[in-house]
């Protein structure tokens, strides 16, 4: 930067160095400084504007969701994981039912000996299939009209260890339009991609992303309009917790 002609004014250059030395040391970092740093390394604009938000102490990107259940839920089975990772897709038909719901999800045992998973589904489904990581193990109603199935691990996780799971969820045919997908996150569930894919690619006129304080609350307590693209709805969070979450649409 110096021998660029920034800085010319320090005939020496121990004031960049010293700067340079600050913000390096954490001691200091202006603005002024930020921007010889992101010219020098030529950053890309994404991250060019995630150091300024930094910098700015205001956030960049998509939130998390939290705390947002109005009242406690009491759980079929005791959660001993944590999810990592999970993504989820929504299948809509042709006559804008939805048909099936696919799930990747990455849990990492909260302490030794865990050897289920428990999943909390709707009440309309009426298959889960396991592709990968477990097999279906024994089916609950819970907390005033939930339901939900224990996915048994292949083997017992210790404290820290990770495993990845699949599996397909089908729901029974119906004859009207589904308006609105949810996923509840009791404890906190890390990098959350929720998507819904319309058959129709037209997609709908109008769609949110939505919060509701309760698994089957009436109405959101929080709402964002979404411009669908490509038939298809998605959101990113970095995290969920004591919430719900999912889109809605018209």
């Amino acid at each position: 930067m110096f021998e660029s002609g920034e800085g010319r004014w320090d005939a020496t250059g121990r004031v960049l160095k010293d700067r340079v030395s600050r913000a390096l040391s954490g001691k200091g970092l202006s603005l002024e400084t930020l921007h010889w740093f992101v010219m020098a390394f030529d950053m890309k604009d994404e991250d060019r504007r995630y150091l300024h938000a930094a910098h700015s102490g205001k956030p960049f990107g998509p939130a998390g969701v939290s705390h947002t259940l109005q009242h406690p839920v009491k759980l079929a089975m005791p959660q001993r994981h944590r999810t990592v990772a999970l993504v989820e897709r929504y299948e809509i038909n042709s006559v804008g039912a939805l048909t099936s719901r696919f799930t990747t999800q990455m849990i990492r045992a909260a302490e030794d000996g865990v050897s289920a998973y428990f999943f909390g589904h709707e009440a309309e489904v009426s298959d889960v299939e396991i592709l990968r990581g477990g097999r279906l193990g024994k089916r609950y109603e819970y907390g005033g009209g939930l339901r939900g199935v224990e996915i048994l691990l292949g083997a017992p996780l210790a404290e820290s260890e990770v495993t990845t799971l699949e599996y397909r969820t089908t729901f029974v045919p119906r004859p009207t339009r589904t308006r609105e997908v949810r996923r509840t996150a009791f404890a906190r569930a890390e990098n959350v991609s929720l998507s819904v894919r319309f058959a129709d690619r037209r997609g709908p006129r109008q769609a949110w992303q939505c919060v509701w304080d309760a698994p089957l609350g009436v109405r959101p307590v929080r709402e964002e309009a979404l411009g669908p693209e490509d038939a298809s709805l998605y959101r990113f969070f970095p995290f969920i917790e004591e919430t719900v979450v999912g889109f809605r649409w018209t």
